[in-house]
C-alpha cells in the first residue's frame, strides 16, 4: 500500500484492503476517511465493511464520498477539521487517491489555516 504524506497529520492513498486496517492502526493512524462512493466499488468493498474492521482495529471511520468530477470542498472540510482534531493522525482514500488530494487542496485554497502545521 502507497501512503501519501500531505500534511504531518494527513496522509491519502489508493482504495485499501480489509487486511489494510489493522497496519494501518499499528502505524498510528486514528481516523480513516473513505473518499470513495460505494457505488464504484465491489461487495467486498462496501464501506460498511471497512467501518465495522475499523472500529474492530481502534480507529475511527468516516464516509464521505466524492463522486468523479465533482467539486469536492465540503468533504475537505470534513478532512481538514479531523485533522485540526488534538492527536489525530488522518488517513484518507479513494480509488487512487487523487479526489482525497484534490479535497484537501481545495480545503487549503478555500481557507489557509487548514494547511498551518
Amino acid at each position: 500500500m502507497k501512503i501519501t504524506q500531505l500534511h504531518p497529520q494527513l496522509s491519502v492513498g489508493a482504495q485499501i484492503t480489509l487486511d489494510d486496517i489493522r497496519p494501518l492502526a499499528a502505524s498510528g493512524f486514528t481516523d480513516i476517511v473513505c473518499n470513495r462512493p460505494d457505488s464504484e466499488v465491489s461487495e467486498e468493498l462496501l464501506s460498511g465493511e471497512f467501518s465495522n474492521a475499523a472500529k474492530a482495529a481502534g480507529l475511527r471511520f468516516h464516509y464521505r464520498p466524492i463522486d468523479p468530477g465533482a467539486h469536492a470542498i465540503e468533504q475537505g472540510q470534513f478532512i481538514a477539521a479531523i485533522v485540526r482534531s488534538p492527536d489525530a493522525r488522518v488517513f484518507a482514500y479513494c480509488r487512487s487517491g487523487a479526489r482525497s488530494t484534490l479535497a484537501w487542496s481545495l480545503a487549503n485554497q478555500h481557507n489557509n489555516k487548514v494547511s498551518d502545521g
